[in-house]
């Protein structure tokens, strides 16, 4: 299943910057409701706020923003109980769901839904029109092979980070989402990862102990590709498993969707390096499976988070792709795409199409384009009607070239990012290993 991670800077959805008011739209000026909509919603500060009360919080950004509280754990702190609330940001992606103290809340706009709180007593598992919205959106959003009670009951179990933190090399790294570390590593706040084999270890001591004793200075498979500075490795996931296993554990962290921990045999990992005197450290990985009946050629992606936005990203789609051409086989992604997934392809497609019409004037089928290009003709298809660069005509699709329209498309695609260099390319296909 393909995430692309990227960069955590928030966002709001409709792509300006949130401004948090102290009361809700309909809120009397002393912050309570009109008698009439005192059945549907109540403003309280009643201590501890209950799992799914809606209030403002001010974030890191020292401004305030609504947030729904998702779980509450007891904190011991100047000789009383108190609490602490993980919220998630109605505004923002689930990677910057948080616990905070009851100082960052706004007592003020405190908003419980008593009919839902009700409505969920009584029937346990019959949902409000808000919340099965809410399964619909985010069914469409990446989890299309889940039905609505599996999509709870993953939401349930991923719901609130584990890990805050990891230590990798010279980085410590916020952590974006929930992973199924086995169950003794849950009570840390942060882990150490070396950053050559993955092993990973609750505490600081342990990892300078595993460094003094790892002899790996690179990822434990063979390295496919060198030009300059970057380096590509092969990971067979059947020969290293634990490594293999590490490495989704790790990856998980970060994406949101993804759902493959310990069965790694079939698949083969990429896994890219930045390279030094001291060694090879990882900056990004993709999978893909041995055997592909779908033709995929990508089944995860990510780049960590410190090395985003320098073109890791689209070198990892492009380097997938020459190793379908290598395989003389068309590839494609693992469905479904993540938004971040889709926008990413869409741009390596677009630009890679696009020179290429350029070149030939418009004057080129779809099966040559793909033939070229090792894109599978469904998504070449599926990128021209989405820039409206397409017609259907007697019964064919005409492909319309308009050098204007190109470079504008063009401008908009961006920069391309690191070009992989074919000729530094040292591999043979799995099908040929073997």
């Amino acid at each position: 299943m393909v995430s692309m991670a990227h960069s955590t800077a928030p966002a709001a959805a409709n792509g300006h910057t949130a401004k948090a008011s102290a009361f809700t739209p309909g809120t009397t000026a002393n912050g309570t409701l009109p008698e009439n909509d005192a059945s549907r919603k109540r403003k309280t500060a009643i201590l501890p706020l209950e799992v799914g009360s809606r209030v403002n919080c001010r974030w890191r950004d020292g401004k305030q923003h609504p947030v729904k509280v998702i779980e509450r754990r007891k904190i011991f702190s100047d000789g009383t109980n108190d609490y602490e609330y993980y919220v998630h940001y109605t505004e923002f992606n689930r990677r910057l769901d948080e616990w905070v103290k009851l100082e960052q809340l706004d007592l003020s706009t405190v908003e419980t839904d008593v009919d839902e709180k009700v409505e969920d007593k009584v029937t346990g598992l019959k949902m409000t029109r808000h919340q099965k919205r809410k399964i619909d959106e985010t069914h469409v959003e990446g989890h299309e092979e889940l039905d609505a009670a599996s999509l709870r009951e993953h939401e349930e179990f991923t719901k609130v980070k584990n890990i805050a933190t990891i230590e990798l090399g010279r980085y410590e790294i916020e952590t974006w989402y929930f992973s199924p570390f086995p169950p003794e590593y849950n009570d840390c706040g942060k882990l150490f990862f070396c950053e050559f084999c993955l092993n990973f270890m609750k505490r600081k001591e342990q990892l300078q102990r595993h460094m003094r004793k790892c002899d790996l200075k690179h990822p434990p498979g063979d390295e496919i590709y060198r030009n300059g500075t970057l380096s590509m490795f092969e990971i067979d996931g059947k020969k290293n498993k634990v490594y293999g296993q590490n490495l989704c554990y790790l990856a998980k962290l970060f994406l949101d969707h993804k759902t493959l921990y310990y069965d790694v045999d079939l698949f083969l990992f990429y896994v890219l390096c930045e390279c030094d005197d001291r060694g090879c450290h990882m900056v990004g990985y993709f999978s893909k499976e041995k055997h592909s009946e779908e033709s995929y050629n990508l089944a995860c992606i990510l780049t960590l988070p410190p090395y985003q936005r320098k073109g890791y990203g689209k070198f990892l789609i492009a380097f997938s792709y020459e190793l379908s051409k290598k395989e003389g086989k068309v590839g494609t992604p693992e469905r479904p795409l993540s938004d971040l997934g889709l926008l990413s392809y869409r741009g390596y497609w677009t630009r890679i199409l696009l020179d290429i019409l350029k070149k030939h004037k418009g004057n080129i089928s779809i099966k040559e384009l793909s033939d070229m290009t090792a894109i599978k003709a469904e998504d070449i298809l599926a990128t021209l009607q989405n820039l409206e660069l397409i017609q259907y005509r007697k019964g064919q699709h005409v492909i319309c070239a308009d050098p204007k329209i190109l470079d504008r498309h063009l401008k908009a695609a961006g920069r391309g990012g690191l070009e992989v260099d074919v000729s530094k390319l040292i591999w043979t296909p799995y099908k040929e290993q073997s």
